[in-house]
């Protein structure tokens, strides 16, 4: 697997390079749906139908695309008071169980993800009349990145985000 290491890390990089940008464009959009939404209803005693149904839309793009972002940079949450204490080898096999359980974790999500996408066919939004798969879409396309990121991590025999030092 070391060989396919560059490779694994060179997709990982470009798929990380879209999902940046990405993650902040989706949340100035939801910032900038929501400050209309608020405007609208207490400036003009009027609202917009469509701007709750966006901003959650977006919300949830947000939240699957920032999540990539912050995986392969290490930045969630993790508890690694045991890890610590473990020898060398020992710590370097926990972190390879670490990452395979995350690897299943995103191929499941990638996999039920897109059953939900292909449920939703057919049906729309109610108020912007979209595709109903839209705002799931993120799911399953988060799933596929944080397994290029995982594969990433596992191939070059890095440690798992939040394992600390």
């Amino acid at each position: 697997m070391r060989s396919a290491a560059p490779l694994l890390d060179a997709a990982s990089a470009a798929l990380d390079a879209v999902c940046r940008p990405l993650t902040a464009l989706l949340g100035a959009g939801m910032a900038g749906v929501i400050a209309a939404q608020v405007f609208w209803r207490y400036a003009l005693n009027d609202s917009l139908f469509w701007s709750e149904e966006l901003g959650r839309i977006l919300l949830v793009w947000l939240t699957f695309t920032g999540a990539t972002v912050a995986y392969r940079r290490g930045a969630h949450l993790g508890v690694d008071s045991l890890a610590r204490r473990l020898p060398r080898r020992a710590r370097a096999l926990a972190d390879a169980g670490a990452n395979l359980a995350c690897l299943g974790l995103f191929a499941a999500m990638t996999a039920y993800g897109w059953g939900y996408v292909r449920l939703l066919a057919g049906q729309s939004t109610p108020a912007l009349g979209w595709p109903a798969g839209l705002g799931a879409g993120a799911v399953p396309l988060a799933g596929a990145v944080l397994c290029v990121h995982a594969l990433a991590r596992l191939a070059a025999g890095r440690r798992a985000p939040g394992a600390g030092p």
